[in-house]
């Protein structure tokens, strides 16, 4: 018998104001509508994911289950979580304008990732930038995670948002989400705030 699976996928807004190309929760509905709506369905024999969606964290501390994940928001490189809690960012992260977020593995209490609401052009890049910090903390995997191939069912035209340069397309390859959907049923140690 299966395990059945609920998926959240908590952002949390660090500080981000809302800007006139998007807003938090357009970029969620759109992550939703999107990218985890298709990540639902069996995985393999033991695992089927029944639910997968992102939400907005109310405030912090969040009561993550065993199959979340947490992705921040915050205004820019200066206001990097990562930087107050596991050092400083990289250059290429903070010299480089295309590099829409940052995730660091291996951290006591969990990954760290987020996303720099300042970088992101319109709701379909914040929405992927989400969606694309989010699987390197569930998958554990830095830059390799960039060049995964993922094989059947789909696989093929490669990754696109879960690339290196994912924040060129606007929207998922099947390949994108059947690595999402095959790292959800991963448990990880979640933040329950920032």
């Amino acid at each position: 018998m299966a395990l059945t699976i609920r998926h959240t996928l908590w952002v949390f807004n660090a500080g981000v104001r809302s800007f006139r190309r998007t807003t938090i929760p357009e970029a969620i509905n759109l992550l939703n509508a999107l990218f985890l709506s298709n990540c639902v369905g069996n995985v393999g024999a033991n695992f089927t994911i029944a639910s997968a969606m992102g939400m907005q964290a109310p405030g912090a501390p969040i009561s993550p289950g065993p199959f979340d994940t947490v992705v921040f928001l915050v205004e820019d490189v200066a206001n990097s979580v990562i930087a107050n809690r596991a050092g400083p960012l990289p250059a290429r992260v903070l010299n480089r304008a295309t590099t829409l977020g940052y995730t660091v593995i291996g951290q006591t209490g969990g990954p760290l990732s987020e996303v720099y609401w300042s970088r992101l052009f319109n709701t379909n890049e914040a929405a992927g930038a989400i969606f694309h910090e989010a699987a390197h903390a569930k998958s554990g995997m830095g830059d390799s995670m960039h060049d995964v191939k993922v094989g059947g069912p789909h696989g093929g035209p490669g990754l696109k948002v879960l690339s290196a340069v994912g924040g060129k397309f606007p929207i998922p390859s099947w390949d994108d989400l059947e690595f999402y959907q095959n790292q959800i049923p991963k448990t990880i140690t979640v933040r329950t705030g920032p």
